[in-house]
């Protein structure tokens, strides 16, 4: 331990004059050999800042009290390497986890304020497999990358010095390989990259697999292919094992490169420093022992060079999302949308997803705040599609949506949305309780009015039947719960949020007739509180709507109460003929 903290520029004299020592006690037969050290302290006074006492250990002659110096001192230095290697890398962990959380934050935040849009074109379990595998990959490398800048650079340093003082032209000549050494890291760090972002892709699509298959484990159950899943997901497995070994190549690839450069650039010390420069043999094995020692950080820093190269794949990745801007933006002067009191408008309106035909074509109506209007059409006819573009969930890209003569692109998103209720055929709860669940928003703390919202749902008497009545927990998307209860508890969170305008898709048709009355009621109780846009499946269910509009291939081409769409004899009337007579 002495030895190794001793600057190489003091060694040649110590294995010298060491050498010298040992030959004359072994020369004098009578007398114990000594095991001499000259251990190195520091002197302020002397011209280099550290000088070396010579210290003679001879069996039976030395004293006890120094050896017992020695072992402190040497007790000491482990002690005080120990507390350094912990507080550095402590230091470092907490730098990286606290870097990891914000990331984590602002990945979770950009996710929640992406448009609906950018969830078509990505698969869900690739985007969890970022927030997690890429973003724990980022957290070790950032870890290892830390604590190796700061201890092999600076040890690198003080050897290179140390080597270049005892013999400059001897070091430099060694060191005519830095250039190749510097071209293969390079050169193994763009590899490495490369097929770090292939492994992390291939992991994306390994936990896609993962949810996919949980989610609609129903249907692998219930028709039999888990066989068929299987072997998909053994595909993908394999896949992932191809890429990562092709990565694991060429990050262990670099230390055998390396090991081989070195044991080659070496040996040239000893047949230089002997045969050209008549090197003493402790200069000789001292400059060995300074470049050899020099090694050890360089091919350290290598494996930090991979470690970046490795960061920059994930990181690629996970600020790919981060920086990705939201298709529905806010404008900068963008204005507070009043409470809704007046009348929605939908001026020839004209949307279209990406790469696909026109969904909904020059689509004009006006309704008036309070009254209840439904849509009625075939499927893909543009029902939801013209719904989603109430909370701008989606943009127009021709005409306008006139919320009281205000187009809803120059008003705030929170403005606009606080004042819409959503209520949808698939109901979308959380792993929470009954309570939390109807106020999601975490914004009504009185009791007597979440109470009220569940009673207009017609939810509070199954909810006080529950073990736990409003703090049930109702499983994973409400698991726990039949399909008209999660549906009563999906309008008791609309109505809790006291909405402007209320839109409702296809609320009863997935459920049973006694569940079905009850959410009619449930709605005819909201009539003339709120502006409500309802698609209806079951026709039956918007017989007391104040207008119905009928749409085909993304055009209205019947509008007008129940009675006035029967007497027409029209496409309503088709589409109730074949309903009912059914």
């Amino acid at each position: 331990a002495i030895l190794s903290a001793a600057p190489a520029e003091i060694l040649p004299s110590f294995i010298d004059n060491m050498a010298e020592d040992i030959s004359e006690e072994i020369s004098n037969d009578n007398e114990p050999v000594p095991f001499t050290l000259k251990l190195p302290v520091w002197d302020k006074d002397a011209s280099f800042p550290i000088k070396l006492v010579k210290v003679d250990i001879i069996e039976g002659k030395t004293s006890n009290s120094l050896l017992v110096l020695l072992s402190f001192l040497i007790f000491i230095s482990v002690i005080i390497r120990s507390f350094a290697l912990y507080f550095s890398e402590l230091s470092a962990a907490a730098f990286t986890n606290r870097a990891i959380n914000d990331i984590r934050i602002d990945l979770f935040k950009k996710f929640t304020n992406l448009s609906l849009g950018f969830y078509h074109e990505h698969k869900i379990g690739e985007l969890i497999s970022r927030s997690t595998a890429d973003l724990t990959l980022m957290q070790a490398s950032i870890s290892n990358i830390i604590i190796g800048f700061v201890q092999y650079p600076l040890t690198a340093l003080f050897l290179l010095l140390s080597a270049l003082k005892l013999n400059c032209k001897l070091t430099l000549m060694v060191m005519i390989v830095t250039p190749l050494i510097i071209g293969i890291t390079r050169l193994f760090g763009i590899k490495v990259k490369k097929h770090s972002i292939r492994v992390q892709d291939a992991t994306a699509k390994v936990t896609s697999a993962y949810q996919e298959t949980l989610l609609c484990l129903k249907v692998v159950q219930g028709f039999c292919t888990s066989k068929n899943r299987l072997v998909k997901f053994k595909y993908l497995t394999d896949f992932l094992y191809k890429k990562t070994m092709h990565w694991n190549r060429w990050v262990r690839g670099i230390a055998p490169i390396m090991d081989t450069i070195a044991f080659i650039a070496l040996p040239v010390i000893l047949i230089a420093g002997k045969t050209y420069y008549n090197l003493t043999l402790g200069e000789l094995v001292a400059l060995f022992y300074a470049l050899s020692r020099t090694y050890s950080p360089v091919k350290n820093l290598s494996k930090i060079s991979n470690e970046i190269k490795t960061l920059q794949g994930a990181t690629e990745r996970v600020f790919g999302i981060i920086n990705t801007d939201p298709e529905i933006a806010e404008k900068e002067n963008a204005v507070t949308l009043p409470r809704h009191k007046s009348s929605i408008e939908f001026k020839d309106v004209c949307f279209s997803y990406k790469n696909s035909k026109p969904i909904l074509k020059k689509i004009s109506f006006r309704v008036n705040a309070g009254e209840m209007i439904a849509f009625v059409g075939s499927t893909g006819a543009g029902k939801s599609t013209l719904m989603d573009l109430i909370p701008r969930f989606y943009d127009v890209q021709e005409g306008q949506i006139l919320i009281d003569g205000i187009d809803i692109r120059d008003v705030t998103l929170e403005s606009l949305r606080k004042q819409i209720g959503i209520v949808s055929q698939e109901v979308l709860l959380f792993h929470d309780t009954i309570l939390n669940n109807i106020n999601c928003t975490g914004t009504f703390s009185d009791m007597n009015t979440i109470t009220a919202a569940a009673v207009s749902a017609h939810a509070h008497n199954f909810i006080m039947d529950q073990p736990g009545e409003y703090n049930t927990v109702v499983g994973d998307r409400g698991s726990l719960l039949s399909g008209g209860q999660k549906q009563r508890i999906s309008i008791a969170r609309a109505i809790l949020v006291n909405p402007s305008i209320l839109l409702l898709d296809e609320v009863a048709s997935a459920l049973d007739a006694e569940s079905e009355e009850l959410i009619q009621k449930s709605i005819e109780s909201l009539k003339g509180r709120c502006t409500i846009f309802a698609i209806a499946h079951r026709l039956s269910t918007i017989r007391n709507a104040d207008r119905i509009f009928v749409l085909e291939n993304g055009e209205i081409v019947e509008s007008g109460t129940h009675k006035e769409l029967m007497d027409k004899n029209g496409r309503f009337r088709q589409l109730y003929d074949m309903q009912f007579h059914a």
